[in-house]
């Protein structure tokens, strides 16, 4: 295809971590490949892909870990008629990075988005320093009869996305809360400390 059909785009969203969240708890999420996948709205399902050498990254991306394909068929029924058929099939070339992940979808009409996952620190004034967010950093590129499309769809579904990530943080703050509670109150009631009490004349 002539160069000048071609366009590019970029998207840009962000959300901040629940409090208490820590930024390595936010990478290790990201890091989790099945969750990452199954946080797409649309996703119908996914599988393991086994590529024939070993995919590009950009040189400005630096991998903490071999880079990783899946086959991701989506269901997308707000796809105008005729474009695509609503089961899309796109290859997923995901990297993790000391920040978050690298994400190169490549999908039907000779779509590609690179999305630059990062957890970063807040921008802003001093009381909000230390305050993390989750940072989704798009590249489109893609025909430009296309690039509306693509962008639209990218711009619909990311608040859902980003609720799970954000829910699934929140789940592991709590239950980190809940496990020091329990603890204490395992060791309260433990035969050990009752022992221990008596030993030293406090029962």
């Amino acid at each position: 295809m002539a160069s000048w059909l071609n366009t590019s785009a970029r998207v840009l969203h962000s959300s901040r971590l629940p409090p208490k969240a820590t930024r390595d708890q936010a990478i290790a999420m990201l890091h989790d490949h099945t969750f990452f996948l199954q946080c797409d709205p649309h996703l119908s399902t996914f599988d393991v892909l086994t590529p024939s050498s070993p995919p590009e990254v950009p040189s400005t991306v630096q991998p903490a870990n071999p880079t990783k394909c899946y086959t991701v068929t989506d269901i997308v029924h707000t796809i105008p008629a005729g474009l695509w058929d609503s089961k899309v099939v796109s290859t997923y070339e995901v990297t993790d990075t000391r920040a978050g992940l690298f994400v190169r979808i490549k999908s039907p009409l000779s779509i590609v988005m690179d999305t630059v996952w990062e957890i970063q620190e807040v921008e802003g004034s001093a009381d909000e320093a230390g305050v993390l967010e989750l940072v989704e950093d798009i590249e489109i590129r893609c025909s430009r009869l296309l690039v509306g499309v693509v962008k639209s769809q990218c711009e619909g579904g990311w608040e859902k996305i980003h609720a799970k990530m954000l829910g699934r943080l929140e789940d592991e703050v709590k239950a980190g809360e809940g496990q020091f509670t329990l603890s204490w109150t395992e060791v309260l009631a433990s035969d050990y400390l009752n022992d221990a009490l008596k030993n030293w004349n406090l029962t």
